[in-house]
C-alpha cells in the first residue's frame, strides 16, 4: 500500500471486462452495468490463495493484527487471533467470499478505499452483517466521493437446486434492498463509519470524512450494487432485468463472474481453517 493506494493484485485475475447492454426488444437500461470476468488462476498463484491472503483485514483491523504480534505474548496466539472472527460453515463461508471479492474489486479496480469493515461487527463467527454491505470513499478527488455497496452472491446451481438464473433471487433481493435503504435514516451508518474509520487515513483525511458523513451526509455519495456468481449461470435475460427495473435509489451495477464460487471459498479458507485444527 502506497499513500493510501491499494496496489492491485486483482487486476492480474482479470479475464474479461466488458460493458453490459440491453439485448430484448423494447428494454431500456436505466442504469450502467458492466462484467469482470475472473480467471482460477494467474501464474500457478490460485484466486482463492490471493484471497486467502486478503480474509484477515475483513474480520480484524490491521492495527489489531499488529498489536497482538508485537505484545510479544504468543505468536501463535497472534495466528489464531487473526482468523478467529473467520466463519466456520460452508455457507457462511461462501456468502462472506462473495463479499470480500466484492470489496476487493472496489478497492482494487475501481480506486475507493474502504472506510471500515463490517466483517469486524459480526457477533460470532458464523453470521452475516447487516445494512449495507461495503462502504468506500474515494480521496484523490475534491469533494471526495463516497460509494456504498450492496453485494449478493450465489453458488447456483446446486446439487439441489438447478437454476442458472439470479432475477428471482439476489438480483431481486438487490434491488429490495436498495430500495428499502432509501426509505431508511442514514445516520446509523454515518455514526458506524466515524466509530469505526480505518487508521490507514491521514489525520486531515479522517477529519474531512467525519465532517462529509455528519448528516444530513455527503452530495458526492453514489451507490453500486454487485453481484458475485458463477459463470455458468451468466444470461442476457438477467442482464436486462437488472439494467431495467426501476428502484428508487438510483445506482450502477457490476457483475462479478468467478468458476465456482462455493469452491472458490473453499479454497480461501482451507487454509485458515487447516491452520486452525493443526494448532488445536
Amino acid at each position: 500500500m502506497i499513500a493510501g493506494k491499494i496496489l492491485s493484485k486483482l487486476r492480474n485475475y482479470v479475464a474479461k471486462e466488458f460493458v453490459l447492454a440491453p439485448t430484448a426488444t423494447g428494454v431500456t437500461a436505466i442504469r450502467d452495468g458492466s462484467r469482470t470476468i475472473l480467471a482460477d488462476d494467474y501464474k500457478g498463484y490460485s484466486l482463492g490463495k490471493y484471497l486467502t491472503g486478503q480474509l484477515p483485514k475483513h474480520y480484524r483491523t490491521l492495527d489489531a493484527i499488529a498489536s497482538d504480534f508485537e505484545s510479544g505474548n504468543s505468536c501463535l496466539e497472534a495466528v489464531l487471533g487473526m482468523i478467529a472472527c473467520m466463519p466456520t460453515v460452508a455457507s457462511f463461508q461462501n456468502s462472506h467470499c462473495g463479499e470480500i471479492a466484492a470489496a476487493q474489486f472496489v478497492e482494487e479496480l475501481l480506486g475507493y478505499r474502504r472506510l471500515y469493515s463490517k466483517l469486524t461487527m459480526t457477533t460470532s463467527e458464523n453470521t452475516n452483517a447487516h445494512k449495507m454491505d461495503g462502504l468506500f470513499v474515494k480521496t484523490s478527488c475534491t469533494p471526495f466521493e463516497y460509494l456504498f455497496v450492496e453485494a449478493k452472491s450465489s453458488i447456483l446451481p446446486t446439487v439441489k437446486t438447478k437454476t442458472k438464473t439470479h432475477r428471482s433471487g439476489i438480483l431481486t433481493a438487490m434491488l429490495e434492498s436498495l430500495h428499502a435503504y432509501d426509505d431508511e435514516d442514514p445516520r446509523f451508518e454515518f455514526a458506524r463509519i466515524r466509530d469505526n474509520l480505518e487508521e490507514s487515513f491521514a489525520i486531515n483525511e479522517a477529519k474531512i470524512i467525519r465532517g462529509d458523513l455528519t448528516p444530513p451526509g455527503p452530495d458526492n455519495l453514489k451507490f453500486l450494487g454487485i453481484s458475485v456468481t458463477n459463470a455458468s449461470t451468466v444470461n442476457a435475460d438477467d442482464d436486462d432485468f437488472i439494467l431495467s427495473k426501476q428502484c428508487d435509489i438510483h445506482f450502477d451495477y457490476y457483475a462479478l463472474v468467478v468458476t465456482d464460487l462455493a469452491e472458490l471459498a473453499k479454497d480461501a479458507y482451507g487454509r485458515w481453517m487447516n491452520m486452525k485444527a493443526a494448532a488445536a
